[in-house]
């Protein structure tokens, strides 16, 4: 009974969670960066007033920085304030 209650919770919650990261400040990349091809990126920005509030950014090296998204559809989707 308890394994079909834990396996009712997970399948309740997986479907239910969409969002998934609590993205407050948007990413900034540093004002020094110099490189010769800078990379297209989205970071979520809660303050823009529409339904779409993922910005665009461009930065040298994006790979582990935090609120960082590769596509403006997995910024919206994953992203939450």
């Amino acid at each position: 009974m308890k394994l079909l209650v834990a396996i009712v919770c997970v399948i309740i919650f997986s479907c239910s969670a969409r969002k998934l990261y609590y993205c407050k400040a948007p990413f900034v990349p540093p004002a020094n960066e110099t490189c010769k091809e800078k990379h297209i990126m989205f970071t979520y920005d809660w303050t823009i007033e529409a339904k779409d509030k993922c910005k665009e950014v461009a930065c040298c090296d994006c790979s582990g920085t935090y609120n960082i998204w590769p596509d403006r559809e997995t910024c919206n989707e994953l992203c939450f304030y």
